[in-house]
């Protein structure tokens, strides 16, 4: 048995995937893909609608959580299909979830039928009836001890293990397949090896190359595969612990963060940045930027096409300015957060939102103005200062008059 941890912010599309909304029959019934084996707190009278108000009831406790939905697949073995009916599949999930600390919150188990191996979706609140957060701590590497554990508890099929696997013995693409996971897993068990640069050096050194995947429009890293002798795979394929987001955090753990900053390194030296809002840095931006230097981004979306991005080590955090630091002889002051993206490299895990103007918005001209007289500020201090700069003009001019 293996289980899928997934995080959302939409209930209703969740449900609706669970549910195969998409494959409704004609006259709106469901198909025959699913079935609804287990739920708790949920109102399942008026269908997917009294479900999915259900979860937004406990998201209405704490709305400002980010992904209040959890999402997790348990997916068992092809040779454990006459084991694992309805009922044994519900006394599972409930073993999981009470071992993973899902407790006291809403959820539904959901059977899918469409697949030749048994397996279910979990759907839960991550805010639970008590308005309390169910912590997602190294869930990834709970998840895969509590899998284990269930697994032998139910004497359920234990996948051989890839690396006892005799390659010699394999043909044609499966042999090439076995010959990029032995690779790969060779480099994952070296514990020098902590960023993406070297984990693809050693990996090219072995005859093994990766291709990165973006997500179409806003160039976001989103997967990778894996090629060998004219073959592509997908990290799934190869093995789980493979993918994009395992191998980024296997590579932070090698290199330890600095403890008060997710954007330095314990050794002090920076964390590589990939992108910012939707421009993709070049490995020579890159370089520049882990330096120290101020870096230009040409292309941004929204109202700053144009910024410089340099490291703050007093702050520990990236500036981002209007002009050149550099230049102007500035230093980069304290991020306020206003929501614009800012990501790290895979070396480093998951995207960081950080700095810069909220939604992205268009600037009015007397700001602009008011920009043009303050160079070398970071563009978040600058708008938290206009900002603070036009209240205290607003107290001094007292209330309207109606």
């Amino acid at each position: 048995m293996m289980g899928k941890i997934t995080k959302g912010g939409s209930f209703g599309g969740c449900v609706d995937y669970v549910t195969r909304r998409k494959k409704d029959n004609p006259d709106g019934s469901p198909c025959k893909e699913w079935r609804l084996i287990d739920y708790k707190d949920v109102s399942t009278i008026e269908g997917r609608s009294g479900i999915i108000a259900s979860f937004e009831d406990n998201l209405a406790l704490n709305p400002d959580l980010k992904n209040p939905v959890g999402h997790i697949s348990l997916n068992f073995h092809a040779n454990d299909k006459d084991k694992v009916d309805d009922r044994i599949m519900v006394e599972i999930a409930q073993k999981y979830m009470k071992k993973m600390g899902i407790v006291d919150t809403p959820y539904i188990i959901v059977r899918h039928l469409d697949k030749d191996y048994p397996h279910c979706h979990i759907v839960f609140s991550r805010i639970d009836n008590h308005a309390e957060t169910i912590s997602d701590k190294n869930d990834f590497s709970r998840n895969r001890a509590v899998c284990l554990d269930l697994t032998k508890e139910y004497g359920l099929h234990i996948s051989e293990d890839k690396r006892q696997t005799n390659v010699n013995k394999l043909r044609g693409t499966e042999k090439i397949r076995y010959e990029i996971f032995n690779a790969v897993d060779s480099v994952w068990k070296d514990k020098s090896v902590h960023t993406f640069e070297q984990f693809e050096t050693r990996l090219k050194a072995a005859g093994v190359g990766i291709e990165y995947k973006y997500k179409r429009g806003t160039g976001e890293l989103q997967g990778l595969w894996y090629t060998r002798k004219g073959k592509r795979f997908a990290a799934s394929k190869i093995d789980r612990r493979f993918s994009l987001g395992n191998i980024s955090k296997h590579l932070a753990n090698n290199k330890p963060l600095h403890p008060q900053s997710q954007w330095m390194y314990a050794d002090g030296s920076i964390v590589p940045i990939a992108s910012y809002k939707g421009v993709r840095f070049t490995t020579q931006q890159i370089n520049d930027y882990v330096a120290g230097k101020a870096v230009r981004v040409d292309g941004c979306q929204g109202a700053m096409p144009t910024v410089w991005i340099q490291f703050n080590p007093q702050r520990m955090t990236p500036g981002v300015y209007s002009s050149n630091p550099d230049l102007d002889g500035q230093t980069a002051s304290q991020s306020q957060n206003y929501g614009t993206r800012l990501s790290q490299v895979p070396s480093s895990g998951a995207s960081q939102t950080q700095e810069g103007f909220a939604n992205g918005g268009a600037l009015p001209d007397d700001f602009k103005l008011w920009l043009s007289r303050h160079p070398g500020l970071t563009i978040e201090e600058a708008l938290h200062r206009y900002r603070e700069e036009q209240k205290a003009k607003r107290r001094r001019q007292g209330p309207k008059l109606h």
